[in-house]
């Protein structure tokens, strides 16, 4: 797969692009991202320096969070998208934040089965 920029179009490319996989080559990817949500980036992503140090101090079980909602997602095909500004000039601080409308649901067996979408969102104070 195509190493993609960390912007928006990017990740709806990223996205796009995963979503042409077979069943069986998403989910090991779902799998992927799940386990190490860090490292799937890192493969997948064109990071600046800064982005990749950013994401290497990413707290630990904020990544987990972060990986688990992707892994719905891959699974199920559901839309992720990417709000990331401009940051501004001067001393701020960057925030990652993410939000989402999923419902899921599980019969115990398979896969959990999934509707709504991800939003990921950078923010600067």
């Amino acid at each position: 797969m195509t190493k993609q920029p960390m912007t928006p179009t990017g990740v709806d490319d990223k996205i796009k692009e995963l979503y042409l996989l077979s069943n069986a080559a998403l989910q090991t990817e779902a799998l992927a991202i799940q386990a190490d949500f860090k490292t799937w980036i890192k493969d997948n992503f064109i990071l600046s320096t800064k982005q990749e140090d950013y994401l290497d101090d990413l707290n630990t079980q904020t990544s987990t969070y972060f990986g688990s909602q992707s892994s719905i997602c891959f699974s199920n095909r559901l839309p992720i998208e990417l709000i990331y500004p401009a940051p501004p000039v001067g001393e701020h601080s960057k925030w990652t934040g993410s939000s989402n409308n999923l419902a899921v649901k599980s019969d115990g067996s398979a896969k959990p089965i999934a509707t709504g979408t991800l939003t990921f969102e950078f923010s600067y104070t």
